[in-house]
Parts: structure tokens; C-alpha cells; sequence
């Protein structure tokens, strides 16, 4: 894979069920996102079903970058991660403690900077009715 200007390299996050945007729109999301930011846009891990945080697609995708192969997953919306308000809050704890950065290609949230992390745990914390402990 080879690394462009800035040397970042990401991978896509996709989902195909109920309620995801289709396959084709989050893979052009991703490509946009790369674009735009100069990153080597890498690889795809597509899960079938539902949110991120209960299959193993989303738990291969975390480890690829907790071992340095990316650094940086890119989602099209955060419903890809989980599939509830409380699901997403924990899934974003998870990654700012696994050290593995988030960006958000619909809306350019980018847990990079940990107020856009901090922020967006706060916000569906809110939501959810306090169902993560940060």
C-alpha cells in the first residue's frame, strides 16, 4: 500500500442491513474523505448486519489499527459503529482507549481531537440515559 503526502493511511468501515447507507455511497464516502484530507486510502472491512460493535468485522478492523497496518478507520456515519445512541457512546470510549482514531466522512468529525471524541461521547451519554461510563 503505498503511503501519500501526510502518511496516513486508512481503511473503510462498511455495513450492508437494515438502516445502512448503501455499500456503494459508503465506499465513495471513504474515497471522498481520502481525497479530500491526502491519506492512502487502504483496504475495506464490510460487515453484514448489524452495527459495529457486535461483529467481528468491527473487531478486525480495530485490531488492523492497533497493530499499525492503518491509522485511521473511516466511517460514513457513526449508525455504522452501533446500533443505538448507548452502543455508539461505549464503541467510541472503546477506540479513544485502544488508541484508534475514528473519522466520520458524513459529518468530518475526526476523533483525532479528543474535544470531537470527548463531545460526541457527552452528547449520546445524553441521548442514551447515561448507558456508558467513560
Amino acid at each position: 500500500m503505498a503511503i501519500i503526502a501526510g502518511g496516513v493511511r486508512a481503511v473503510s468501515f462498511t455495513r450492508h442491513g437494515v438502516g445502512a447507507a448503501r455499500l456503494a455511497a459508503q465506499r465513495e464516502a471513504f474515497r471522498v474523505a481520502c481525497a479530500e484530507r491526502g491519506w492512502a486510502a487502504g483496504g475495506e472491512v464490510c460487515q453484514i448486519g448489524s452495527g459495529g460493535g457486535k461483529g467481528r468485522a468491527w473487531a478486525a478492523v480495530r485490531r488492523l489499527v492497533r497493530v499499525h497496518r492503518y491509522d485511521v478507520v473511516v466511517v460514513d456515519g457513526l449508525d455504522t459503529i452501533g446500533a443505538s445512541e448507548g452502543e455508539i457512546a461505549r464503541e467510541l470510549v472503546l477506540l479513544r482507549h485502544a488508541g484508534v482514531r475514528l473519522l466520520v466522512a458524513s459529518t468530518g468529525w475526526d476523533t483525532a481531537n479528543p474535544t470531537v471524541s470527548d463531545l460526541l461521547v457527552g452528547a449520546l451519554r445524553t441521548v442514551g440515559a447515561g448507558a456508558v461510563a467513560a
